[in-house]
């Protein structure tokens, strides 16, 4: 019998999650005040966000659970995996926060080149993304993950990519090292069968046996995760140093 999804967790990612918890440095007052709300938020958009992208591709039969791995569900979605939306989110945060980054605005930040890439970047993933969910084929499970992911890409990208273009060794690190451990759990979780992948719905490509269409999951829930930490930060920053400058 696969183990319980609750149970996965249990073993596999409150643990990292504490020892991050445990490990991260203390910051003054005010990095922590921000710090702290800014995981609340996208904690919060997080569930907000993922919740009817993951009850569709659930119901469409994108992916599956083993029998007796789900102990409770909302809108198809076990209660496993709705904790996994937090968890993730607060791994990586962590992560961010044990490594650190530095919030500051510089004058430059607001350059527009990198911001209309990010637009247009984010754009062509939400229009190929929808293409490929409309042809119900195999590239269902990838087209519904660049459709979720496009509009993020754009909107942070929009706000902060300048910004993001200057300091890219922070959200990039904070991004891929808790992601790689997720990936390997994830492999682990597939091949005892707690989840299943649909092979009508994803491409089969497949390296080391975890479908791309995961490994990019993860990878792009990281990847929105830390930006939009780091964004969050940088913006009150910005506003900080606007205040000072016009003596306010």
């Amino acid at each position: 019998m696969p183990l319980p999804y609750l149970g996965f967790h249990a073993v596999f990612t409150l643990p990292v999650l504490l020892l991050l918890w445990y490990l991260t440095p203390t910051y003054d007052a005010t990095r922590r005040r921000r710090g702290a709300l800014g995981l609340a938020i996208l904690v919060a958009i997080a569930f907000t966000y993922t919740t009817p992208w993951g009850s569709y591709m659930i119901t469409t039969g994108v992916w599956r659970y083993g029998e007796g791995v789900v102990t409770a569900s909302l809108l198809s979605i076990p209660a496993g995996e709705y904790l996994f939306f937090g968890i993730q989110s607060l791994t990586v945060g962590f992560y961010l926060y044990w490594r650190g980054f530095d919030p500051s605005y510089e004058r430059g930040d607001f350059a527009l080149a990198p911001r209309i890439a990010g637009v247009v970047a984010g754009a062509a993933l939400f229009g190929g993304g929808l293409w490929m969910v409309l042809q119900r084929s195999a590239w269902l499970y990838l087209g519904g993950l660049l459709a979720w992911v496009g509009p993020v890409v754009a909107l942070q990208w929009a706000v902060g990519g300048g910004y993001l273009v200057r300091r890219p060794q922070a959200w990039i690190e904070a991004s891929l090292v808790p992601t790689v451990y997720l990936w390997v759990i994830d492999r682990w979780a597939i091949g005892r069968g707690l989840w299943i992948i649909s092979e009508q719905y994803t491409t089969g490509i497949a390296p080391f046996g975890l479908p791309i269409e995961e490994i990019l999951f993860f990878l792009s829930a990281g990847v929105m995760t830390v930006t939009g930490l780091v964004l969050f930060e940088w913006v009150l920053d910005w506003n900080d140093q606007r205040n000072v400058a016009s003596g306010s």
